[in-house]
């Protein structure tokens, strides 16, 4: 199979990402996502039925929870 080459602005931050992960394996990809973001946080907001809700996302383990 052939891969198209894509032009992304995004490659040098998603390699300097990835290699954090490899070199913290230890943690999972929310929490690693934050900790190499810098940020406190890394959160989701969801509109339900009583309002908007916050998820912070240190605990998730799959990208649909």
């Amino acid at each position: 199979m052939k891969h198209k080459k894509v032009e992304s602005k995004n490659i040098e931050l998603l390699q300097d990402f990835a290699e954090y992960c490899v070199n913290h394996p230890d943690e999972r990809f929310w929490q690693a996502l934050r900790n190499w973001s810098g940020y406190s946080y890394v959160g989701v907001k969801e509109i339900v039925a009583d309002g908007k809700e916050w998820h912070d996302t240190f605990y998730f383990e799959r990208k649909n929870q």
